[in-house]
């Protein structure tokens, strides 16, 4: 099973990935070298379309903090058990679509964040970056792992726990529903298939999460994920939500939905798909340079002053903030428990 879903991720790439014939493998993420920082590519589906959130296509590049050091010397393979490793991530597109925006990330051996406890169940983007850490980078073991073996993976909270606490069929809470326990559990990771392609190892993942109500009713979200294991990262990862309380559709009235958010290595460097034998379409080269470009220039993005103009202005922006907003929101909520 797990090699049928693994040839049908990777189809449109001409990937062909071989099993292996390993039973366990070390599990762990290690940080982009300094000379090449790992670019990708998100793009979100729904179905069907939402009122107040398209399909959208964004970057993100991932690269060595330029200030602060590892607290360990790098050496090969997974970062070293209790190490970090600072890093600096920039991202463009939605929420932050003219000038992108920033952030300051730290890896370790079994996680990289921050991330976001809601991206396992939330049917839109909340914050684009933690919401990119928390579904396209899995909670990892950090240690050698047989195939099948199960683990629990990143923590999921926050709004989430509300769907725990409502009635599945209505979405309502009251007395009826005092004896939900408002706890959902974290994400459930598996090593489903070690794989090799041209010489190198590959980890397929599977992740699971739900809000504890039965198949078709709720919350659930499923998730695949190809990991280089020689260099430490996502190539791939697709990562599903059905969920069942209805949203706002663009063509009126309210429906469930199912979010679609796709993570693609864009780079050329090791451990991408490009690496693998994927043939990159026409202009991915030169974006590719653009974000390396604006990763390094970072800092003097952060301190734009048009950024600090828009915040401190009582105009509307045209750029919409990457932190969740304090404002009363104009939207009609259909969030579980409202």
């Amino acid at each position: 099973m797990a090699e049928a879903e693994a040839d049908r991720a990777l189809e449109p790439y001409g990937i062909d990935l071989t099993p292996a014939a390993m039973l366990s493998v070390e599990l762990g993420w290690q940080a982009p070298p300094e000379d090449c920082p790992h670019a990708y590519r998100v793009s979100i589906q729904y179905q069907p379309a939402q009122r107040f959130e398209e399909d959208t296509r964004s970057d993100l590049i991932l690269g060595r903090h330029p200030r602060q050091q590892p607290d360990h010397p790098p050496q090969p393979g997974p970062i070293p058990s209790e190490g970090t490793v600072p890093a600096q991530l920039y991202y463009q597109g939605i929420r932050a679509e003219r000038i992108g925006a920033t952030r300051d990330l730290h890896f370790t051996r079994e996680l990289v964040g921050p991330a976001s406890p809601m991206a396992a169940c939330w049917p839109r983007t909340w914050d684009p970056m933690d919401d990119a850490m928390a579904l396209g980078w899995p909670g990892l073991t950090g240690r050698l792992t047989a195939v099948t073996e199960r683990w629990n993976g990143l923590p999921v909270g926050g709004k989430c726990s509300r769907s725990a606490c409502v009635d599945p069929q209505t979405g309502g809470g009251g007395a009826d529903n005092h004896h939900r326990t408002c706890v959902v559990p974290p994400w459930r990771e598996t090593l489903a298939g070690l794989y090799t392609h041209e010489g190198a190892l590959y980890a397929w993942l599977r992740s699971e999460w739900s809000d504890g109500h039965e198949l078709g009713q709720g919350i659930r979200t499923e998730r695949h994920t190809l990991l280089s294991i020689d260099h430490g990262r996502p190539v791939w990862s697709q990562t599903r939500v059905d969920h069942r309380f209805a949203q706002p559709t663009a063509e009126g009235g309210l429906a469930p939905v199912v979010r679609t958010w796709t993570l693609e290595a864009t780079d050329a460097c090791p451990g991408s798909l490009a690496a693998a034998g994927w043939e990159r379409p026409p202009g991915m080269r030169e974006r590719e340079l653009e974000l390396r470009d604006r990763l390094a220039n970072a800092d003097e993005i952060r301190r734009n002053p048009s950024r600090r103009r828009r915040r401190s202005s009582t105009e509307p922006s045209t750029e919409p903030s990457t932190e969740p907003s304090t404002e009363p929101s104009t939207e009609p909520s259909t969030e579980p428990g409202d």
